[in-house]
């Protein structure tokens, strides 16, 4: 045992570094550890000192490290208590203390040291650890199993549910092979039953319900009916404990309802088998005997089989609309929350859109406008371009933040002095391991520090006012941008979750060849599209019949939208219902908002149909020579003779695409990956004036009016989604690319490691780039203006030559915070819309919004707060009453039927 260990269980109080210069205004010893060695620095100072020094001011080591002056220690110690803040403040000033001697006791509890060092033996101290790890895991907010035991709780209960339903079945089954004898009680032999008596079928329900409840088990299982309860209460309470604080009011509504749900559907289905065999089953039998219409004589016919059967029925239909029952709760609750709190729809206009709904601010999340946000992100940017070198201090100074103390597992800490709102921001941080992509995330604390009264002027009094948010903000650093608690664990356990189907996706290629399969599957993947099939089969076999059902649906969707659009195509005769000579499919949006994967269904169906399609980005500024043109210009038609050469790839992993103009099919299609939009987000019109984008609004309008002149469908698309959705995506890609790594060692292992350019591999890492992680801190900048866009191109003004302008042709707004129901969506808005372009005639996304007065879109200015005001808000709440509705009626009907709590 060390002789600081041996101190340490003596009881002895630890004291703490102070500075050697008197007028420093941090406490670096609040935080130092104490197997820290000693800088070189602090060793000459001393040794520079001398002892001299030492007896003239009195100071003395109280470690091996630092000094302290005992005569200071005499002034704090003026009463046992410890001293007030002001009797501190004003020593402080006044210079008769060190400022970290003055903050000793706010540290150490009240107590002061009694004796000095003697110089003998070191006087150990922990190192700090409120501010050295997060005080909880990272978890997903709207994760419904956090804790590994709940969700085996879980699992027990489903096991548990099965296994009753098991032992139900055997008792019936044991119950039949008893009463099928004369020798048994008539109210409970199926020889004796006679269905030709009055009260014959009364009897055959009760026998039905004998064998529905398990014969004679049925004893048994009513005894462990409380103990199933109490898990599912369980369940129930410990997932309302463990959810986000901002949802937790929607999860105990949630558990509820399902639990009403679930008892309902089994009161329901026990009711309806009833019904089904006294007044369907019987009766028919009894018809079917006197008619002959059977070839059994009614003298000897028994109807114990057809009992036996309606006894399994009643057996396992509760069983199995329980799970029906609780999706029917928490389809109506999360339906009467959606429409209540006015989230984002799959598909919908951009009018009708709500930028204050929890999509784009969530209620546990730090306030866009709260002031320790930019810091934080500038904070990120700094720590981004340190990238693996780890020169954090150094990229720290271009903030403004000075290193003041460090300690063990890689913790320091920095200090902001001069900030704009006053006070001292002090700066916590922290490496959070693992690490993604051989890069540390890192874990971080602003806090602005007011102990000390640090203004020296009104104007920094007057700037605290100023002041809005917490004081203290935390949250994770990776590659540039600043995460929050929920945002960094969806990334992280997203990366998590690939790398694991990637690890199991390879043990199982090599069972499918000792098997003898030679498919794709059976040899490493050479792109996205096959390394996303490749990591299918890694995952659980639940997840994959899932994805291949989803798949299925959406492909049968596209199939009929095909055969829809090649029916136009051949319909010549109908001149109002032919389809478009041109079709352009704009994707834009936000960043990892799945435009590609999301929007190329359209672009399989109209491939499929016998269009051309070719793609096109518009990602980088416009050239010089483009500039001396009209803005427009540079953006392509499909119908144009200008060279569409240009070979790209598709961002989702699908084969690379070539636009080409053949003059054999006269029917093409142009996919624009970005656009003008992008422009006004990332390019020089970010910065113009209002005139200028009000200019190149009706540009925008005119290219819209002349693509309907030339029959060109032009289909703009604003795709939209989350924070946490954006985070998993990156994950995704982080994993994709950290595979990627993998993949070129593998593929040039064969060219005996000579690494070779593949355009399959490079596909995947051009797939994720650090202007994703900016985008991500600049998300509700980026998306008011995409939204401020889309509002003001969004209905054509009218003309003389539409006749009124029939077609308005508006934005399409895809929410793919839930990837499936927004592409289902999108196939099924895409058909109404092309139905409308056909017969230029109005459906719902063709009508006039309310701020238009059918002159076209109104354009807003730039401080006009119009942009957040949305319409349909009646609808929803029409929605959001018969939800509620739904939610009563399970409640009435639970509460008046005759039952048993447990």
């Amino acid at each position: 045992m060390r002789d600081d260990d041996k101190s340490a269980s003596k009881g002895e109080t630890s004291p703490l570094l102070t500075c050697d210069n008197p007028n420093e205004s941090y406490l670096t010893g609040a935080i130092a550890d104490f197997d820290t060695p000693t800088t070189a620095e602090t060793d000459t100072t001393l040794t520079a000192t001398g002892t001299n020094e030492k007896e003239r001011y009195g100071y003395v080591t109280f470690s091996d490290k630092h000094l302290c002056s005992p005569i200071a220690l005499e002034k704090l110690k003026i009463s046992k208590n410890m001293p007030s803040f002001r009797r501190r403040r004003s020593m402080i000033s006044s210079h008769d203390i060190a400022p970290a001697l003055a903050l000793l006791p706010l540290i150490t509890g009240g107590k002061l040291p009694e004796s000095p060092y003697d110089g003998q033996n070191p006087i150990s101290h922990p190192s700090t650890r409120i501010k050295f790890l997060p005080i909880k895991a990272p978890y997903r907010r709207r994760q419904r199993h956090r804790s590994f035991k709940l969700f085996w709780i879980n699992e027990f209960r489903h096991w548990w549910k099965s296994s009753r339903l098991l032992v139900r079945l055997a008792g019936l089954e044991c119950s039949a092979q008893t009463n099928w004898s004369v020798a048994v009680d008539t109210k409970i032999s199926l020889i004796s039953l006679n269905l030709h008596k009055r009260k014959g079928p009364k009897l055959g329900l009760k026998l039905v319900k004998y064998l529905g409840r398990g014969g004679v088990m049925s004893s048994f299982l009513k005894s462990v009916q409380p103990f199933t309860r109490c898990v599912r209460i369980l369940v129930a309470t410990w997932r309302w404990v463990e959810a986000a604080p901002c949802r937790r009011w929607q999860v105990g509504v949630e558990e509820m309802t399902a639990f009403v749900g679930n008892r309902c559907s089994r009161l329901f289905s026990r009711s309806l088998v009833d019904w089904f065999s006294l007044y369907c089953v019987f009766p028919l039998i009894n018809i079917c005997l006197q008619n002959d219409i059977l070839w059994f004589q009614p003298q000897t016919y028994n109807p114990g089989v057809v009992v036996i059967i309606l006894g399994v029925l009643r057996a396992i239909a509760p069983y199995g609309a329980s799970f029906q029952g609780s999706r029917l709760g928490r389809v109506l609750t999360r339906g009467m929350f959606f429409n209540g709190m006015c989230r984002w729809p799959p598909n919908g206009r951009i009018s009708e859109l709500n930028l204050e709904s929890e999509d784009c601010h969530e209620g546990d999340e730090v306030a866009e406008d709260a002031t320790l946000l930019p810091l934080a992100r500038d904070v990120a940017a700094a720590l981004g371009s340190a990238g693996k070198d780890y020169k954090i201090q150094l990229n720290l100074k271009s903030v403004g933040f000075q290193q003041v103390g460090c300690g063990a597992g890689g913790y320091g800490v920095y200090e902001l002095a001069k900030f704009c709102h006053g006070g001292v921001v002090q700066l916590h941080i922290t490496p959070y391991g693992p690490s993604i992509m051989d890069i540390m995330p890192m874990y971080i604390i602003l806090e602005r520090e007011e102990s000390t009264d640090l203004r020296s002027s009104w104007s920094k009094s007057i700037a605290a006012f100023q002041y809005i948010g917490p004081r203290v903000l935390e949250g994770f650093i990776y590659q540039g941008a600043f995460f929050s608690y929920h945002h960094f664990a969806e990334l992280r356990e997203r990366y998590d979750e690939v790398m694991l189907n990637y690890s199991l996706a390879c043990k199982y290629m090599c069972k499918r060849r000792r098997q003898g399969f030679h498919d794709e599957f059976a040899s490493p993947p050479t792109d996205l599209a096959s390394l996303k099939r490749f990591l299918e089969t890694g995952r659980r076999g639940r997840d994959q019949r899932k994805t291949n059902r989803r798949l299925a649906q959406i492909q049968r969707r596209v199939k009929h939208l095909a055969r829809m659009i090649q029916t136009t195509m051949n319909d010549h005769k109908k001149k109002t219902n032919e389809a478009p000579l041109g079709v352009i499919l704009y994707f834009e949006g936000l960043d990892c908002s799945g435009k590609s994967s999301t929007g190329n269904l359209i672009r399989d169906a109209l491939l499929q149909a016998g269009y051309e399609v070719g793609i096109v980005q518009y990602n980088r500024p416009p050239t010089p020579e483009e500039k001396l043109h009209s803005w427009m210009d540079r953006f392509q038609s499909p119908i144009e003779t200008r060279s569409n050469t240009k070979e790209v790839f598709d961002c989702e992993g699908q084969k690379t695409v070539k636009s080409t103009n053949s003059q054999m099919n006269t029917h093409k299609a142009l996919i624009w990956d970005r656009g003008p939009a992008g422009d006004f987000v990332y390019g020089s019109l970010a910065t113009a004036s209002e005139e200028t984008r009000q200019e190149r609004y009706r540009e925008f309008l005119e290219f819209d009016r002349s693509c309907q002149k030339n029959n060109i469908f032009f289909c703009k698309l604003l795709f939209l989604t989350d924070r946490d959705a954006i985070s998993r995506t990156l994950g995704k890609r982080l994993a994709h690319r950290k595979i990627c790594q993998d993949l070129h060692i593998w593929l040039d292992s064969s060219c005996g490691g000579t690494p070779h350019r593949r355009e399959g591999l490079d596909e995947i890492d051009y797939h994720i780039d650090p202007t994703d992680f900016a985008a991500f801190n600049s998300y509700n900048r980026n998306l008011s203006k995409f939204v401020k866009f889309a509002k003001n191109t969004d209905i054509l003004p009218p003309s003389d030559d539409d006749g009124g302008g029939v077609f308005q042709n508006p934005w399409v707004m895809v929410s793919t915070a839930r990837r499936h129901p927004a592409r289902l969506a999108l196939i099924k808005t895409f058909e109404k819309q092309l139905r409308a372009f056909q017969m230029r005639k109005h459906h719902r996304f063709c009508k006039y919004p309310k701020n238009s007065t059918k002159k076209g879109t109104a354009f807003t200015e730039e401080n006009n707060r119009d942009i957040y005001k949305f319409e349909g808000k009646w609808k929803r709440a029409i929605r959001t009453c018969l939800f509620f509705i739904g939610i009563a009626a399970l409640y009435w009907y639970y509460l008046n039927t005759k039952t048993d709590f447990f």
